[in-house]
């Protein structure tokens, strides 16, 4: 295609550039395609749904550490759940706990800060779930009414959200 003051030749001669992708050409004018429109509404959604899943996963992997030390946290607070159930049994500390009484600190007190920190962290998963899962709804339902303008600004704003939680492994 070359360009000639404005105006793109084609096979078939020039014509002024297309307003859009979602416009075709026909008789003798670019007319919008409403099938091409919703393609191009549904595809954008997706690639902002997606940059939202992104942020998050990010998040999620920042909160959450290594996967294998989450899987020991999580088995550590199951015991100290066990622990506190039972009613903190002192003949019968689970390791998981008896590895955090350190520093004058009881088996009670260990299990308690342990279970303190799973339910903190457990709060801060579902919370990015409920932001992230919000966010691309938001987002497919502006798509659906045409107006992508505010799908891109809702997109906008949860990244900022997502990108200002304090978050620390």
């Amino acid at each position: 295609m070359k360009v000639i003051q404005e105006l793109h030749q084609y096979e078939d001669g020039l014509r002024p550039p297309s307003p859009s992708l979602a416009h075709t050409w026909e008789e003798g004018q670019w007319v919008l395609d409403e099938g091409n429109a919703a393609e191009l509404l549904r595809q954008e959604a997706e690639r902002l749904c997606a940059n939202v899943d992104v942020a998050a996963d990010s998040a999620r992997r920042t909160l959450a550490g290594d996967p294998l030390r989450a899987l020991e946290y999580q088995q550590a607070a199951l015991q100290a759940q066990a622990f506190k159930d039972q009613g903190y049994p002192k003949k019968a500390v689970p390791l998981a706990v008896s590895a955090w009484v350190v520093k004058g600190r009881t088996a009670r007190q260990a299990a308690d800060q342990m279970l303190a920190k799973a339910a903190e962290f457990e709060a801060n998963l579902l919370a990015l779930r409920e932001l992230r899962l919000k966010a691309k709804a938001q987002i497919r339902a502006h798509m659906a009414k045409g107006k992508a303008d505010l799908a891109s600004q809702a997109a906008d704003e949860v990244l900022a959200t997502i990108r200002a939680l304090p978050l620390r492994a």
